[in-house]
């Protein structure tokens, strides 16, 4: 396999074709495979050194903690990984070939499907974990060893536990990605990934596989893109069904009037000049990206976003991703992090950016800044913009509203939640919401059959807003048990 940090790679050099890019996708996932490996013949060595038994084999976790292991850290028949640089600098530079690809017409199937449906980091990674055998077996045979497997041929497959352990750096990071992997979630609602003992076993414990027609088309020599309108049109995906509305539509957008007014606008000023460029300005998740996804589709246009906080200088003074941003096809160019460009103080050249400005100006499609503060965007760019809306914090309204959506067809819920109450006292954002609801139907499709509880949506908030509070639940006082109702009456016929 190449090796993806070669000099070629720093040029930017676009990917000839599929496969050459997924040869350095490959590479990278056998580094990660391999670091993983020689930690484990590491640990399954002093195993070997101290435990005496079966039972010392299972609670090694407790021993290990008590007794001294001695010896030096060692890459036992594995070479030692070369020192990487960060990962960011790593995506940031994987992403600039890609779009340097897509610009020369090159298409590329798994980040083609990355950005057709919107898929994070993390599942498009575990869509690369499940690949990897069908183009060499040896990523099987590493899976079943890191599986504490020895039989080599029992499975070729990732778990969701190996996906886990190799993706995610923190607790932090698994807990926002168990979700994103578990049987009811997009990968499987999309038809994208197939379960295998599904029935038996714990959701750590279950191995997934890509579907055939994912597979053949992740590893075709010339990806045709109109295969994923199977994918992105899905009937049976989860989110669709629970907005009863298509997807990317303006019915999906959950905005006060004046707002979707000015949307609509934006989408009339596009089709009639090329260049515009508008300012979008509004805390985070209050619907900046929907937005985009909308106008996208309003205008058949490709959505490409770029988050500019992950874009910085060369050791040169250099910003090789200009160039890219420049020659894009038409689209709706989504530019994240605005304030990092377009702000008081750029981390770039102002020159720079007032150029790439004055070009994209002159390009077919449309641009849209997202900053979560009007005021972070200087004055003299505002003033450029051909418009700027603003997106507000929903109201209790709008807010029950986000809630029934994010919240799948077919999962009960106790009658003690009611949505008018939960909306009334949560001020949350509808990206918010939806991180909340996904964690709390994860934490109900533990139960059989799956119930969203009352004590399901405490944990996801004391997960991901341990500030706030939420008021248990309680149940009406009857009026013959009030004690003050009598006394009232009373009162009343004195009066």
């Amino acid at each position: 396999m190449s090796n993806p940090e070669g000099p070629n790679f720093e040029r930017m050099t676009p990917f000839t074709d599929n496969w050459a890019y997924l040869k350095t996708e490959l590479a990278w996932l056998d580094r990660l495979l391999m670091v993983a490996v020689s930690r484990q013949k590491r640990e399954l060595q002093e195993l070997d050194d101290f435990a005496l038994s079966g039972e010392d084999r299972v609670t090694r976790h407790w021993w290990k903690g008590i007794i001294s292991l001695n010896g030096q850290p060692n890459y036992d028949n594995a070479r030692p990984p070369k020192t990487q640089r960060p990962s960011g600098s790593y995506a940031q530079q994987l992403e600039a070939r890609i779009l340097a690809s897509q610009r020369q017409g090159v298409v590329l199937a798994l980040p083609q499907l990355r950005d057709r449906l919107q898929l994070t980091m993390f599942e498009k990674n575990v869509l690369l974990l499940a690949l990897a055998p069908e183009v060499n077996q040896r990523f099987g045979r590493l899976y079943s060893y890191l599986h504490y497997q020895h039989d080599e041929s029992d499975w070729d497959l990732p778990t969701v536990d190996l996906c886990m352990r190799l993706l995610c750096r923190n607790d932090q990071e698994w807990r926002r990605s168990r979700p994103l992997i578990a049987p009811n979630s997009r990968l499987s609602n999309l038809g994208l990934v197939e379960w295998l003992n599904a029935e038996d076993t714990t959701l750590l414990s279950r191995h997934l596989r890509l579907t055939e027609d994912l597979t053949t088309y992740l590893l075709s020599e010339e990806p045709d893109p109109a295969t994923l309108n199977a994918w992105a049109m899905a009937p049976a995906l989860e989110a669709e069904e629970a907005s009863e509305v298509p997807a990317e539509s303006w019915n999906s957008l959950v905005l006060p009037d004046p707002q979707l007014a000015q949307l609509k606008t934006v989408a009339a000023a596009a089709r009639a000049t090329d260049g515009t460029m508008v300012l979008l300005a509004g805390p985070n998740g209050t619907g900046k990206t929907l937005a985009a996804k909308v106008l996208a589709a309003e205008l058949e246009l490709l959505l490409v976003m770029v988050d500019l906080a992950a874009i910085a200088p060369d050791e040169e003074g250099n910003i090789p991703e200009l160039e890219d941003l420049v020659n894009l096809p038409p689209c709706v160019l989504l530019l994240k992090n605005a304030p990092h460009w377009f702000g008081r103080n750029p981390t770039i050249e102002a020159a720079l950016v007032q150029s790439w400005g004055i070009q994209r100006r002159r390009q077919p499609g449309l641009t849209l800044l997202a900053s979560p503060y009007l005021q972070s965007i200087k004055p003299s760019w505002r003033q450029a913009m051909t418009g700027v809306i603003e997106f507000p914090r929903p109201d209790a309204a709008a807010r029950e509203l986000l809630w029934k959506r994010a919240i799948p067809r077919g999962v009960k819920k106790e009658r003690t939640l009611r949505w008018p109450q939960i909306a009334q006292q949560l001020p949350l954002t509808g990206g918010e919401i939806v991180t909340l609801a996904q964690t709390a139907v994860a934490l109900a499709q533990q139960a059989d059959p799956p119930v969203l509880t009352v004590e399901g949506l405490h944990q996801s908030l004391a997960l991901h807003h341990p500030s706030m509070n939420l008021p248990k639940t309680k149940a009406a006082r009857s009026p013959k048990t009030d004690p003050k109702k009598p006394a009232q009456q009373t009162k009343s016929k004195k009066a």
